[in-house]
């Protein structure tokens, strides 16, 4: 099966539409099957990071218009966030981003879904991950953290 140009672009500025102002984060424990699953950060869920517009803690992310069938991060914007472990491993210095959820304005990502969320896996350079970091494994305290590409792709 496959989309059009035209739907793809319709659905990416649905997506568009409906997350820009939220924030990405990024998670340690194992990957939900279902980005509406609901984390269990009491035994196996740890965030690390809530990525925020230059870093700020408070403004949401927007991406950028469509380009064919890529929604992107606009170019020379900062994504990013301090590093700070919440949740199950909360007590560690250093923890390996296993997945990310990007979500709408007002939803942490935690809970049951209910609204427009994104979800895939993260990893190292070497990994085969949906995003890539430099460092897969981070490191508390006053260290940022940071994403120079993301993108979403509708296949036309």
């Amino acid at each position: 099966m496959a989309i059009s140009d035209a739907l793809a672009l319709a659905a990416l500025n649905a997506v568009k539409s409906g997350t820009d102002g939220g924030n990405l984060y990024l998670f340690n424990g194992p990957v939900p099957v279902d980005p509406d699953d609901a984390l269990d950060m009491e035994t196996d869920h740890t965030q690390l990071v809530k990525m925020t517009l230059g870093g700020d803690g408070s403004t949401g992310l927007t991406w950028g218009d469509p380009v064919g069938n890529v929604l992107p991060k606009p170019a020379g914007t900062v994504w990013e966030g301090l590093i700070a472990f919440d949740g199950a491993q909360a007590a560690q210095t250093s923890l390996s981003a296993t997945f990310f959820r990007f979500c709408a304005a007002g939803d942490d990502g935690r809970g049951a879904g209910t609204t427009m969320r994104i979800q895939g896996t993260v990893g190292g350079p070497t990994s085969a991950a949906d995003l890539i970091l430099d460092n897969g494994t981070l490191t508390a305290g006053a260290n940022t953290q940071g994403v120079g590409i993301f993108s979403m792709i509708a296949d036309a």
